[in-house]
């Protein structure tokens, strides 16, 4: 703007200045007014020219100048966001410093935990062993496979101690239902009275309590007798409530209350 005021400016001059030159009424030109003129002439067209060089030159600077504002905002506003970027990188340094401490500590207690722990599981897997040991003789099959699948389990080095804790549990939570629970199942088994060939029969669980058998044909009846570690018949008398009872574990009939021998319990070292 200022230079286009200039240059206003300028021309009315120039336009002067050659008027000046020019020769008035009766003015007779020479050669020396000619060159004057000339002279003149030729300078206003160097203003002229030089006022617009210096205008294209100053509308350069200008966008120069607007482009570097707007390059150091960009480059502010990127040094901002670096800024935020880097707090919150260090934000999560220290979680993860945090973290990495909290994995120590847990790696250590859990090196800690597994060495108290294979003790103990190896104690309950031998409380166990004895238990079934010592019950009366009931699925064995299931229980002694049961057994010897864990023992397989607590030496395998490659299996976690979570995975053995877990199945160690597991058949405890299994030998501990079978003391509140009932069920009828048939299995081979030898009285003695009766012959020495075994006989299939339907075997009557009472929980840990008792084990009764009733041959196929209803016909005989018997419990095992723990102090002996023998099947024994029972009296006649007792077919119709050992039959009831083999239907009530069959769930062919509704539970009621019955009579049934219980004998004695066993204990390590002697009856009771």
């Amino acid at each position: 703007m200022h230079l286009f005021n200039r240059t206003t400016h300028i021309l009315p001059l120039a336009f002067w200045v050659m008027l000046l030159a020019l020769p008035g009424p009766g003015f007779c030109q020479t050669p020396s007014n000619q060159n004057i003129a000339g002279q003149a002439a030729q300078h206003v067209e160097t203003a002229i020219q030089v006022q617009q060089a210096s205008h294209k030159d100053r509308t350069k600077w200008e966008q120069e100048k607007t482009d570097l504002v707007f390059e150091y905002e960009q480059l502010v506003l990127k040094q901002q966001r670096l800024e935020q970027e880097n707090t919150t990188l260090r934000a999560q340094q220290a979680n993860q410093q945090n973290l990495n401490q909290s994995l120590i500590r847990q790696k250590t207690e859990s090196i800690r935990i597994q060495k108290e722990l294979a003790p103990f599981l190896n104690t309950v897997q031998a409380r166990l062993e004895t238990l079934v040991k010592n019950d009366p003789p009931f699925l064995k099959q299931e229980r002694s496979t049961r057994l010897t699948l864990l023992d397989t389990v607590l030496k395998n080095p490659e299996i976690t101690m979570a995975e053995k804790y877990r199945k160690i549990m597991e058949a405890l939570f299994i030998e501990a239902e079978y003391g509140s629970t009932i069920e009828v199942y048939q299995d081979q088994i030898r009285v003695e009275s009766l012959g020495v060939e075994d006989r299939l029969s339907n075997i009557f669980r009472l929980g840990r309590v008792s084990l009764f058998f009733l041959s196929l044909d209803q016909t005989v009846c018997g419990v095992f007798n723990p102090g002996t570690s023998k099947w024994q018949v029972l009296p006649d008398t007792l077919l119709p409530a050992i039959r009831s009872a083999v239907e009530i574990g069959s769930k062919r009939r509704p539970a009621e209350l019955l009579t049934l021998p219980l004998g004695r319990l066993s204990q390590k070292g002697g009856d009771r």
